[in-house]
């Protein structure tokens, strides 16, 4: 019998090894927020955000395909993408679990243009749905930004080897 590439490609790759590595990969913690049809505020911690284009301006962020935050999204809604600073790991937690009690426990406001705001972060992408694509177990949400608060002063925390730090780039 003979094997497909993709079939070989998938038997040589274990679940571990890839967490693993990815694990290794630092990035940016984030979180995502926004108002469900029904009002209800959602939101996950993510670490699958990227630029995408400058003309015009999108990002892409990763979400599990069973989010309850995906399934409030549709294309034309808003949303924001909290980058964290240094101090926050504690709401960055309290979002990477289910339920809607995560709102109860963490201060938030309202941003401009509605969505669900926590204050402290280092970058506040403010983003309308642009698109949804296919990514395995997750689903790709493409975001059209729409305005940008960045705070200079403040350090981003990136997840590296399963811990969440300051970014050493001051």
């Amino acid at each position: 019998m003979t094997m497909t590439r993709e079939e070989a490609h998938t038997q040589a790759l274990s679940r571990d090894t890839f967490r693993a590595a990815m694990a290794d990969l630092p990035a940016a913690v984030s979180i995502v927020t926004t108002i469900g049809p029904d009002g209800t505020p959602h939101g996950a911690t993510v670490s699958a955000v990227s630029s995408l284009s400058m003309t015009p301006p999108l990002l892409l962020v990763c979400l599990d395909s069973h989010s309850d935050t995906l399934a409030a999204l549709e294309i034309g809604r808003g949303f924001l993408i909290h980058i964290l600073a240094d101090g926050q790991q504690q709401t960055a937690m309290a979002f990477a679990q289910k339920g809607s009690e995560k709102f109860e426990r963490t201060e938030w406001a309202p941003s401009g243009s509605g969505q669900p705001r926590i204050p402290g972060a280092a970058m506040v992408f403010d983003c309308v749905v642009d698109d949804f694509l296919p990514g395995g177990d997750h689903t790709i949400v493409i975001g059209r930004i729409s305005d940008i608060d960045h705070a200079q002063d403040r350090i981003p925390v990136v997840y590296h080897r399963r811990q969440m730090c300051a970014s050493p780039a001051n």
